[in-house]
C-alpha cells in the first residue's frame, strides 16, 4: 500500500505530445582547392570561380558554389563564400516542388576532419527551388586573413565540407510523455555535442557559484542562446571571445552543476545522461529561472525535467529532504504531502 507522500507523487500530471517528425536523409560532399591564391587573384568579389561536381542527398541532385572573394560585390569582400543549390542539368525536367533541406560547411583540418569554430549551419530549414537564384549558404564564411594564417592552409590547398539533410513528407504521431524530438539537426547535434564534450576551441568562460569556471563555445550560443551570447558581449566586450585567459562571465546566481546542465541543454536538446533523478527538485529550479531569463525553450526544459523526476521514488527520507531544500514562499512544506513535490509544483 502507498504512502500518502508516494500517492501524492503519483498523481503528478501526466502529459501527452503530438509529435511531427520527418524521415531526413542525410550525406556529405568535400569540395577540395588546389591552387587557393590563383583563385583569389583571378576571381572578383561576386565572380563564381567553380562549382563541385554534382552530388545526390535524398534524391536530389546538389553542387557547391565557390566564391574566393564572396558571394556579392559588396558586403563579403575579403570573405570566402560557400553556396549551396540544387544542380539542374540543361534539358532535364525540373523538380516538382520545393526541395526543403538543412546544410552545414565545414572547414577541413589537414586531417580530414571538421574545424568546429569554423562551421556554419543554416538556420533551420531552407526551401530550395530549381532555379539558378536559389542558392543559400554563408557569405562571410572565413575571412582572407584568418584562413591564410589558421594552418589549415598548406601547399595553397585546402577542403570544405558541406553536409546535407533532405526534409521529406512529415508524420504525425500522439503518444505519452514529454517530447523527445530534438530543434537540432543531426550534423548540428552531433557537432555541438563534439564541442561540449571535448572543450575543443572554446572561446569564452563563464564563473559559476562557488567561483568554477566553465567554459564554451561563441558559436554556438549566438546559434543556439542568443541572449547568453549577448551577455557575454556586454559583460566582457567583443574581447572576451578572443581567450579565456582573464575573461569570464558571471553567473552567480547558479551552481555550476546547474549551469553545466543548462549548456548541455543549449549543445544537445537534453539533459545530461549523469544527471540523477534526485538531483532534479534541487537543480530543476535553476535551470527554468535561467531558461526563462536567457529566452531558451524552458517549457521543452520542463517537460525533460519531469520526464527526468519520474524515475524519482519518493519516500519518507526523500521528500523531507525535498521539503527542506524548498524556497521561501510561504507555504508550508508539509502541504507536499497532499499535492505534488513542491518542486513540479512551484517550478513548472
Amino acid at each position: 500500500m502507498m504512502t500518502r507522500r508516494q500517492d501524492a507523487y503519483y498523481r503528478y500530471p501526466t502529459t501527452s505530445t503530438i509529435v511531427a517528425s520527418a524521415p531526413m536523409p542525410t550525406g556529405h560532399h568535400v569540395l577540395r582547392i588546389d591552387g587557393y591564391s590563383l583563385t583569389k587573384a583571378k576571381f572578383a568579389a561576386g565572380e563564381e570561380c567553380d562549382e563541385s561536381c554534382s552530388f545526390v542527398v535524398g534524391g536530389h541532385a546538389w553542387r557547391i558554389r565557390y566564391y574566393p572573394n564572396g558571394a556579392v560585390v559588396s558586403g563579403s569582400g575579403g570573405f570566402v563564400s560557400l553556396m549551396l543549390s540544387l544542380d539542374h542539368q540543361p534539358g532535364a525536367a525540373l523538380p516538382a516542388a520545393v526541395v526543403k533541406a538543412r546544410f552545414a560547411f565545414s572547414l577541413l583540418d589537414m586531417d580530414g576532419e571538421p574545424v568546429p569554430s569554423r562551421t556554419y549551419a543554416s538556420d533551420g530549414v531552407v526551401s530550395f527551388s530549381a532555379n539558378s537564384s536559389s542558392t543559400f549558404g554563408a557569405e562571410r564564411f572565413i575571412g582572407h586573413g584568418e584562413l591564410e594564417a589558421s594552418g589549415h592552409l598548406t601547399g595553397d590547398r585546402l577542403a570544405f565540407r558541406c553536409d546535407v539533410a533532405v526534409v521529406k513528407d512529415i508524420a504525425v504521431v500522439k503518444r505519452d510523455g514529454p517530447p523527445t524530438m530534438s530543434t537540432l539537426c543531426p550534423v548540428e547535434h552531433d557537432m555541438f555535442r563534439c564541442l561540449l564534450d571535448t572543450g575543443d576551441d572554446a572561446d569564452v568562460a563563464f564563473r559559476a557559484a562557488g567561483g568554477e569556471t566553465i567554459a564554451a563555445h561563441r558559436r554556438v550560443l549566438e546559434r543556439r542562446a542568443p541572449e547568453l551570447a549577448k551577455l557575454c558581449r556586454r559583460r566582457g566586450g567583443a574581447s572576451c571571445f578572443m581567450g579565456l585567459v582573464g575573461r569570464h562571465i558571471d553567473v552567480g546566481d547558479m551552481d555550476a552543476a546547474a549551469f553545466k546542465a543548462l549548456l548541455h541543454f543549449v549543445y544537445t536538446d537534453t539533459l545530461p545522461e549523469t544527471m540523477a533523478p534526485r538531483e532534479v527538485p534541487a537543480m530543476a529550479p535553476q535551470l527554468i529561472a535561467a531558461a526563462r531569463k536567457y529566452g531558451l525553450d524552458w517549457e521543452r526544459l520542463r517537460l525533460l525535467c519531469e520526464d527526468k523526476a519520474w524515475g524519482w521514488r519518493v519516500d519518507d527520507t526523500s521528500m523531507d529532504t525535498t521539503a527542506a531544500a524548498a524556497p521561501a514562499t510561504g507555504d508550508d512544506p508539509k502541504r507536499s504531502q497532499r499535492r505534488l513535490p513542491w518542486f513540479i509544483r512551484k517550478c513548472f
